[in-house]
């Protein structure tokens, strides 16, 4: 289920949606789906780079690193957390 109350919050910019990070969320994958937003994926470890998107502001941390890194701008969601207020282009 989506987070209800907004604490450290995540956009995601084309959705409209701000919504807050639970540190129980393995990646913004899983917090994308939480949220049914709609998101292409594959992998979940960073090898297909099928959800890679454009990061609009912020940063994250990958757990597992990814293969290879996506293009510069961009993340992949299957395999990365914030590291604090992000924007993303979904």
């Amino acid at each position: 289920m989506c987070p209800a109350r907004p604490a450290r919050t995540r956009s995601f910019a084309r959705s409209g949606l701000t919504v807050p990070w639970n540190d129980a969320q393995e990646s913004l994958l899983e917090l994308a789906e939480a949220c049914d937003v709609p998101v292409r994926w594959s992998c979940r470890t960073g090898v297909c780079h099928t959800c890679e998107l454009a990061l609009m502001s912020g940063t994250v941390a990958y757990s597992p690193d990814p293969v290879e890194p996506p293009a510069e701008g961009n993340i992949l969601i299957c395999c990365s957390k914030p590291s604090g207020g992000i924007v993303l282009d979904l």
